[in-house]
């Protein structure tokens, strides 16, 4: 046991220790000892380990850098980057190879050729089977020993082969592509001058196959594989690890899929598997549509997130995509100039305050008014006259601009709204994956919007949105935000069009007026006839196809009289009147036939459909000549339909032989557009007969102008161009349905017609409340 001793003199401690006596040193001496030897037992510990890792550091200085200063250990890292990025620039950087089928180079591989791959950043390439079929001019590559069986399993290995082999040091990406894929190559260009191509790389969208397969793929619990429909990239330190293998992997197949093959040949070649990314899923898109992928509407997110697109089956909608998205890109193009003459007005601005308010710029006026920044407050009113009304958007629409005040949203605005929102919440989510939150647009509760001609269109959006957080703390909630937006115009731009032939000007219109008695109406026709085309000695034609009346009293007589005296005053000018007189019934359509049947038969004439009832001035032969052209567009103006004069209050239009002073004013109380009027027509022979010619098999009145018109719609060759003409007025006359000689289609389209032509809503409704609803008081 210990024994505690008792202090002696001078501070010290005797006693005894198990059985020994032992005296004490003094404190002040015991520490002093203890302090040297801790000096002493550090020193010596610290020159061990001293020395030591000197000898590591010098042994591992001679193994990795060749006992090279670090000065020159720097330079040796400097010129390897350089030969890098030497190497790098001598490359080309894309080199695309597209799988097809001989049964699809005149289609697809066409419509790839024709659209994206004639914008490819490097090269694009074909492949397909060993045969000796003609390709249609397209860069074909056809390999030796592969078939255009499925799955293209050979082809798609051999195809890497002999990109390798024949491109491999002259590009720094390769693609494997199918033949129904869109690629935006402007946007895959700098996805991928974005990445480093000296390191192996395997780019695509990562898949492990469907439910049904898992486990039967032979992929192991961290194995993928690029899926090979949106497409996948390799750098060219990847390919020339992977192509010199290409025949021992296809020793070595587990199943049939080419795309899953490959991805192993790569994981067991070059060591890397495709790329494990959620974003992959939105840059190489596949829609699990099917066949019906990227028929419908375009405007989607997908679309315009994506580089690549994939599947388009029917290679018609491979040109269609490619047009929408060439007018993405345009409007894109249109607002980068927009924003550079908003900072160009900014400093004409700052010039003006230095230099003082005479200092002027060449194109001010223009910068006034284009270079303004966003704002509500752009167009300032002078007057009350002159306040932009808002209009009220919910589920229907609000407006003051029309007579019905509620009425639903029409196509074109719906479309326009769902735009701005989706350009709102791209902008919104720009950042999204750096703030680690997305934001989803719900629902539009309410808004508004006006125009204005010369600035543009100003929204105030209510948006209902839900914000989800997915870094962090987790949640989701919604949201409500006011979006104050607006979409302005950009410059006016004026241009030739190709459509318009150089001999419009001069063109002979041949008029086919189908007319069966109403003399009356007939002569005031002639006179307007006489006054825009005989008098100026125009280069027009009249063809007058009459029919007879079933009446007793039949004008026909009178009215061939009556050509008979216009054809002897219209001897030596351009101007032809022919009469042509059938015996049978009147039908329209085969009036109109037979007006085109009397053009001579090596004659593409100029034809323009007309009605007895309408009136015309000279702009309207401008017109016809102008917006028709031969083999691509034929012309249905929108015709002015006059009211009845006779209701309330006189206005223009009568029932003899002259002509109102004020025909041709317009406004709501006089008459109406005649949208669903397609009777006035002017269209080049040859295209008529290229859409079949006028059914003859309709009699009567009406449904033979829609049935054309339905038919120039449908045909791919021809555009329509429809347009009001303020010049062309349908003057009213009664209308009689005939129940006998009418089917029940044309009896409901001609009542509805005469249902239309009595007077506005607005005078029906003042008729109605000075005649009918105050009666019982």
């Amino acid at each position: 046991m210990f024994y505690k001793p008792r202090p002696g003199p001078g501070g010290s401690h005797n006693g005894m220790i198990n059985g020994f006596h032992v005296k004490s040193f003094p404190k002040r001496v015991w520490n002093r000892w203890s302090l040297l030897v801790k000096f002493f037992f550090g020193l010596i510990v610290g020159i061990i380990l001293a020395s030591q890792l000197q000898s590591l550091l010098i042994s591992s200085s001679a193994c990795v850098s060749y006992k090279l200063s670090p000065v020159h250990r720097k330079l040796k890292v400097n010129n390897i980057q350089e030969r890098t990025e030497v190497e790098a620039r001598n490359r080309q950087l894309l080199l695309v190879g597209v799988m097809t089928a001989d049964k699809y180079i005149g289609t697809r591989a066409k419509a790839v050729y024709e659209t994206w791959g004639s914008q490819v950043p490097g090269k694009l390439l074909f492949f397909t089977s060993d045969s000796q079929n003609t390709t249609d001019d397209l860069p074909v590559v056809r390999l030796k020993g592969v078939d255009d069986s499925y799955p293209p399993q050979k082809k798609s290995f051999m195809m890497l082969k002999y990109m390798y082999e024949n491109y491999g040091d002259k590009f720094e990406w390769f693609m494997r592509a199918d033949d129904d894929v869109f690629i935006k190559t402007e946007r895959l260009e700098i996805f991928l001058k974005n990445i480093n191509s000296s390191q192996p790389r395997f780019i695509g969208q990562a898949g492990k196959g469907i439910a049904q397969e898992f486990g039967l793929l032979s992929l192991e619990y961290d194995e993928n594989y690029c899926m090979g429909g949106p497409g996948m990239i390799f750098s060219h330190v990847t390919l020339s690890r992977v192509a010199p293998n290409v025949k021992d992997c296809l020793k070595n197949l587990y199943t049939t899929h080419e795309d899953v093959e490959l991805g192993r040949c790569v994981q067991r070649f070059a060591g890397i598997p495709c790329t494990w990314s959620y974003e992959m899923q939105n840059i190489f898109h596949h829609s699990s549509s099917g066949r019906t992928a990227f028929t419908g509407p375009l405007k989607s997110r997908e679309v315009h997130r994506a580089i690549t697109l994939h599947p388009i089956k029917e290679h018609a909608h491979m040109y269609r995509l490619n047009n929408f998205l060439q007018g993405v890109s345009i409007r894109e193009k249109i607002y980068d100039g927009l924003k550079i003459r908003r900072e160009m007005a900014n400093s004409v601005e700052q010039l003006r305050k230095r230099l003082g308010p005479s200092w002027e710029h060449q194109d001010s006026s223009q910068l006034e008014s284009l270079g303004l920044a966003p704002s509500l407050n752009k167009f300032l009113p002078e007057d009350e006259s002159d306040i932009l009304t808002w209009n009220f958007l919910a589920r229907s629409v609000d407006s003051t601009e029309t007579v019905n005040p509620r009425r639903a949203i029409d196509a074109p605005l719906r479309e326009g709204v769902e735009d701005v929102i989706r350009e709102v919440m791209e902008g919104i989510n720009a950042m999204s994956k750096e703030r680690g939150r997305v934001i989803d647009f719900k629902e539009l509760l309410y808004g508004y919007y006006r125009l204005n001609p010369r600035l543009g269109v100003d929204y105030i959006l209510d948006l209902l949105l839900v914000y989800k957080k997915y870094r962090g703390r987790k949640m989701i909630f919604p949201v409500r935000r006011h979006a104050y937006l607006q979409q302005a115009f950009g410059a006016l731009q004026l241009r030739p069009s190709p459509l318009v032939a150089r001999d419009s000007s001069t063109s002979r219109i041949h008029f086919i007026l189908p007319l069966s008695g109403r003399l009356v109406i007939f002569q005031r026709f002639m006179n307007n006839f006489q006054r825009v085309c005989v008098e100026p000695d125009e280069h027009v034609r009249l063809v007058i196809v009459l029919y007879p009346t079933m009446e007793t009293d039949d004008p026909s007589d009178e009215i061939k009289s009556f050509v008979g005296a216009f054809q002897r005053g219209t001897k030596g000018r351009q101007v032809e009147v022919e009469l042509i007189e059938r015996k049978e019934a009147f039908a329209r359509a085969a009036a109109l036939e037979t007006g085109k049947s009397s053009c001579q038969p090596d004659d593409d004439c100029l034809l323009a459909f007309i009605d007895v009832d309408m009136v015309f001035t000279e702009k309207t032969l401008d017109r016809i000549r102008s917006h028709t052209i031969r083999g691509r567009q034929v012309y249905f103006p929108i015709v002015f339909s006059q009211f009845d004069p006779s209701f309330g209050a006189p206005l223009a239009g009568s029932f003899d032989a002259e002509i109102a002073d004020d025909v041709f004013e317009i406004d709501d109380d006089r008459g109406y557009w005649r949208f669903y009027g397609f009777g006035i027509v002017s269209v080049y022979r040859s295209d008529l007969e290229r859409v079949g010619g006028m059914n003859t098999s309709i009699h009567g009145w009406g449904q033979e102008d829609v049935d054309l018109y339905d038919r120039t719609v449908a045909c791919p060759d021809l555009a329509v161009f429809r347009a009001p003409d303020p010049d062309l007025v349908h003057v009213f006359h009664p209308i009689a349905c005939d129940d006998s000689n009418l089917t029940e289609k044309q009896k409901k389209m001609c009542v509805g017609t005469r249902a239309g032509t009595y007077a506005s809503q607005q005078r029906l409704a003042r008729y109605w409340i000075e005649h009918h609803a105050y009666a019982g008081g």
